[in-house]
């Protein structure tokens, strides 16, 4: 399965090598040309019926992780975070270290000797260290600063769900992979400039290259995985989204206010193809949309996104059906495109 195969991939902002490899031995025979820029956002062009307009398509390939600040006298290891993780679900979680995924984990006080009141705080981050099983500095092998760490999280499914790391947003890399393969043997309504992009965990960087220089650009769709809050919050609150309920269409969040038209017309294509569809009532976060609608004279943007509980976390959850709905929609969206205009 793609996304199994996407999802196990490790590759954080700034390490999207092997991603991108992944990636391009997926779709290299379905597009026309591909291509990686200087940032490291992978570019593939499929040529449409019409050659006078494009649609840009985005998915961010990098998830978040951790990365090596220091190995200490002891033999432990200290970190940052890359992306937003909460010191709360750290503890304990198994971990890969370096390029040689040197297994450790995220060291956790026992309960029989933790205070009380520190059983009540949350941890932060500056105070948590990684343990390989080193008793000295010297012990720790082919492990330094910067190097990359990662959850060793594997995916598999479970109750018509699916279970991993990183579908934030490798469950959009896997939605547009499948867009170009349903154009693989002819051609798509409009040329489908699809852009997988490099840093958006860590402020939308890939998303801020994506449109330059896109001549006749109709729109973007952006394609994300998003907070699904259905079994965290209290009743008197709406969720953000909800599992079983199919993709997510974006009005606004922190970094965009979906253009109207293009908001309306994802929407009506959804209910003239009867796929179930949910908005997005959460304002929180951003996406590459935030920056691609702001490349030289604007470029309407709007983010369509499956519902990923537990989102940033070493487990994530995901419904079977919303992913194909979700999948269903992005190819629905750009059918329809010619008919779009502002």
């Amino acid at each position: 399965m793609l996304l199994e195969k996407l999802s196990n991939v490790c590759a954080a902002a700034g390490d999207e090598e092997d991603i991108r490899a992944a990636i391009k031995k997926e779709i290299t025979d379905c597009v026309d040309e591909i291509s990686t820029n200087p940032l490291g956002n992978l570019i593939a062009r499929k040529s449409g019926e019409e050659s006078s307009s494009s649609i840009l398509v985005t998915a961010h390939m990098d998830e978040v992780a951790c990365i090596v600040k220091s190995v200490e006298k002891n033999g432990l290891i200290k970190f940052h975070t890359i992306g937003g993780i909460v010191g709360a679900i750290l503890p304990g979680n198994p971990v890969a270290v370096g390029r040689n995924r040197v297994p450790g984990v995220v060291a956790c006080k026992s309960y029989h000797i933790m205070p009380e009141e520190e059983r009540k705080k949350v941890p932060e981050v500056k105070d948590l260290c990684i343990d390989i099983g080193a008793g000295s500095r010297e012990e720790v092998k082919d492990i330094s600063c910067g190097d990359y760490i990662y959850f060793r999280s594997k995916f598999f499914t479970q109750n018509g769900c699916f279970y991993g790391k990183a579908f934030d947003d490798r469950a959009g890399c896997a939605a547009l992979c499948e867009l170009f393969r349903e154009y693989g043997k002819g051609k798509p309504p409009l040329e489908i400039v699809g852009t997988f992009c490099a840093q958006e965990e860590v402020g939308l960087r890939g998303g801020a290259t994506a449109a330059f220089g896109l001549q006749g650009l109709l729109f973007n769709l952006n394609l994300e995985g998003t907070t699904c809050s259905d079994r965290e919050l209290k009743k008197s609150y709406s969720p953000v989204t909800e599992l079983g309920r199919g993709p997510a269409i974006t009005f606004m969040d922190r970094t965009t206010i979906t253009n109207r038209k293009l908001f309306e017309f994802v929407v009506s294509v959804a209910e003239k193809e009867g796929i179930p569809f949910q908005l997005k009532r959460g304002t929180a976060g951003g996406t590459d949309a935030g920056l691609i609608h702001l490349t030289e004279e604007g470029v309407p943007s709007v983010t369509v996104s499956v519902p990923v509980r537990y989102i940033h976390s070493p487990w994530c959850i995901m419904s079977g059906e919303d992913f194909q709905s979700y999948i269903a929609l992005a190819k629905a969206v750009v059918q329809e495109a010619p008919v779009f205009s502002l």
